[in-house]
């Protein structure tokens, strides 16, 4: 299925609204627990572009991990694969007492403030194009773009505060070294890391647009060609 550059930007847009919609507001997270799947990327852009801070969460974390890193990082919304997913989650929602809503990439589920992916997408009409321009705007290189929670180490994951100039510096020197490389139009890259690691988010999500994913260089999807 062929997601052009133009609909990206545009999907992107409309998904930092629905967030918005849902009462995001600047600096709050947005926990993703859910397979590489363009929702994980609407879910990280969109969080951005409307002020607020992605923060993955591996598929293969407990409930009480999700619940450590969705608490931690301050979430609004956590935005989960499937029914299936949230099933797993529902012995520790009442422990997160900031979350306002759950989106679902996939399915439906009853449970109150539990929206669908195109429930989200609907939700987006309630808040103007201007302000969520507004939430751009007010971003600055040195703010907080993303947290990346550490594995593999003891105790609970660690976060890493990375700033809009922090990924936009390194997605500009890998594409530095990805333009010495013989790629070509018809090759393709597969994305197979957890989008959690930043290894893959650098790959698949910052360096097709060469400048990172801060919010003003998302708005830059526009210029590139379909």
């Amino acid at each position: 299925e062929t997601l052009t550059w133009s609909r990206y930007r545009a999907l992107a847009r409309q998904v930092a609204r629905g967030f918005m919609a849902l009462g995001l507001g600047p600096r709050q997270g947005v926990a993703i627990l859910g397979g590489n799947r363009p929702e994980w990327f609407l879910s990280d852009l969109g969080a951005i572009l409307a002020g607020g801070v992605p923060a993955g969460v591996y598929q293969t974390s407990s409930p009480d991990q999700f619940q450590y890193i969705t608490h931690h990082c301050e979430a609004a919304i956590a935005v989960i694969e499937n029914p299936e997913q949230l099933a797993r989650l529902e012995s520790v929602r009442a422990r997160l007492p900031l979350l306002k809503a759950i989106v679902l990439m996939e399915g439906h589920a009853e449970s109150a403030g539990v929206v669908g992916w195109d429930a989200l997408l609907e939700r987006a009409s309630e808040v103007t194009d201007a302000e969520l321009q507004a939430r751009i705007d007010a971003q600055k290189a040195e703010d907080l773009a993303t947290l990346i929670y550490t594995s593999g180490t003891t105790g609970p994951p660690k976060a890493v505060m990375l700033s809009h100039h922090n990924i936009t510096w390194t997605a500009e020197a890998l594409a530095a070294q990805v333009s010495r490389w013989s790629f070509g139009p018809g090759d393709s890259v597969v994305s197979y890391l957890p989008l959690s690691h930043i290894a893959e988010q650098v790959v698949s999500l910052h360096l097709p647009m060469q400048y990172g994913g801060c919010a003003w260089c998302v708005d830059r999807l526009e210029r590139l060609p379909d």
